[in-house]
């Protein structure tokens, strides 16, 4: 196995990782203040948290969470993804990296709902080709962990779309 070419694909997408959690919980916080809702207290209790593990989130979409807790939801679940890839690229003897990658500002929130489902489907983009590049090292542990994040990038474009897809035309 060439594990310095695995590394360096779970670094890119630890990058990734660390870059959209730092745009989802801002968008988070824009789409909070510019609703008018405590940040603080609709988060707290009965957090939504949106992945594509169990019994399939497409089924449990009815009843579809506001914007506002969509976006920390997601976050979070990308903050595990950034810790398993680190965790990753640790039992392979690297260095997880702690520089996130670039991000997407935006003014509203439908153009904010927008990057981030163009970030989620990069990602899928992104991993599908890792899961490939894995198997070709003989990394079948690798492999699993991204096809395991694919399901919950998938989960979050679906989201994002569905959210997109709730929003007044502008």
């Amino acid at each position: 196995m060439d594990a310095q070419v695995v590394i360096e694909a779970l670094n890119t997408a630890r990058s990734r990782e660390l870059a959209v959690i730092i745009q989802y919980m801002e968008h988070h916080y824009v789409a909070a203040a510019a609703s008018r809702l405590p940040s603080g207290i609709q988060q707290t209790r009965g957090d939504t948290w949106i992945h594509g593990r169990g019994s399939g989130f497409a089924a449990r979409l009815a009843g579809r969470p506001g914007v506002v807790v969509t976006l920390k939801s997601v976050a979070k679940i990308e903050m595990l993804h950034a810790q398993s890839f680190g965790n990753r690229v640790t039992a392979l003897g690297g260095v997880p990296t702690v520089t996130p990658g670039e991000r997407c500002k935006a003014s509203t929130v439908r153009e904010m709902l927008e990057y981030d489902q163009a970030a989620e489907q990069e990602a899928i983009a992104l991993y599908a080709g890792y899961v490939e590049l894995c198997r070709q090292a003989d990394d079948d542990t690798s492999s699993a962990l991204f096809e395991q994040i694919l399901l919950d990038e998938r989960a979050h474009a679906a989201a994002f779309r569905g959210l997109l897809e709730s929003l007044p035309a502008s």
